[in-house]
């Protein structure tokens, strides 16, 4: 669920470049949010900067590494809800049959999609940033050993894998976490055979990552879902990076958002044609049955995308 103000429409984000709202004293910050003096205020676990000032990889993959087994713990074993009940359905579909093809999970965490695959008849390889995730993975794969392998490293250099190696290459809302889109999709079209395909989820660029976006709500300060009036979006041209944690105290992780042309051009611009474009959302049985994490919102805005693009 949006939390209170984390993109809130009143927030001017001009100025929160100089001086961010949950630095600032909470009657401050609810001045500046148009909030009452009676409004409990919630501090915002967000910033953003440009992406010149973005980190490294490096810091990227400590911060994975601290936060990997709370992550893990809201997964069962087809992931979170959202992967469940929203991304994946369509991405099975788009994948259709995987036996005995060899698949690349491309950012592959703690490597549940990757046992999916596997148990469908997929020979399968695992590449997650985050040592932690990587060394979870690898912890179930003695366990059940279905002979999928697993390596740490950044799907920016995929140097242990030679050219043409991979029939298939999924990355399942990971290339928003990427420093280096240009370089990642470079190197995934380098390790597909040819006519491979590469099929990928993200946040959708056009509504979920912009640097200002929330809902409009009427009364300002409400959270109840009946009181939203329309998803706002501004800046989404700016390419940002976003430090985000899910509580004040916890470990900072990051994304970086760029315009949805920009993930277009760089398919076509090392050699994919794109095949598949889809903007998933929960089955009516699936929102029904979660409706407190759903709601209707999911049937207002696309929060995720997926492409397919094969190699020519």
């Amino acid at each position: 669920m949006q939390s209170l103000g984390k993109h809130h429409p009143a927030l001017d984000y001009l100025e929160s470049r100089g001086k961010h709202p949950w630095q600032l004293n909470p009657d401050m910050a609810k001045q500046k949010m148009g909030l009452d003096s009676a409004t409990e205020y919630r501090q915002i676990p967000a910033d953003y900067v440009p992406l010149r000032e973005a980190v490294s990889e490096a810091q990227i993959s400590q911060a994975w590494d601290k936060f990997a087994h709370e992550w893990a713990d809201r997964y069962t074993e087809y992931g979170d809800l959202n992967r469940q009940h929203v991304v994946d359905p369509v991405t099975f579909r788009l994948i259709g049959s995987i036996k005995d093809l060899r698949v690349l999970d491309a950012g592959c965490g703690n490597g549940y999609l990757c046992r999916l695959f596997a148990k469908k008849g997929a020979r399968v390889v695992g590449v997650d940033i985050s040592n932690e995730f990587i060394k979870m993975a690898r912890q179930k794969e003695r366990d059940l050993r279905l002979g999928i392998e697993y390596y740490v490293g950044t799907v920016c250099n995929l140097n242990m894998y030679r050219d043409e190696s991979f029939d298939l290459a999924v990355s399942n809302l990971a290339l928003m976490d990427l420093l280096d889109l240009d370089k990642a999709i470079e190197e995934l079209h380098r390790v597909l055979k040819n006519g491979g395909r590469l099929i990928f989820s993200i946040m959708h660029p056009c509504f979920s990552s912009p640097p200002v976006h929330g809902w409009v709500r009427t009364p300002l300060d409400t959270e109840r879902k009946e009181d939203r009036i329309y998803w706002k979006v501004d800046r989404y041209f700016d390419k940002t990076m976003e430090t985000w944690r899910l509580s004040t105290d916890g470990p900072s992780l990051y994304n970086f958002h760029r315009p949805l042309s920009e993930y277009v051009k760089t398919l076509l611009k090392h050699g994919f044609t794109i095949t598949d474009f889809e903007e998933p959302v929960p089955s009516k049985r699936a929102i029904e049955k979660h409706y407190g994490d759903f709601g209707d919102e999911y049937e207002r805005v696309p929060w995720f995308l997926i492409i397919g693009a094969k190699k020519q």
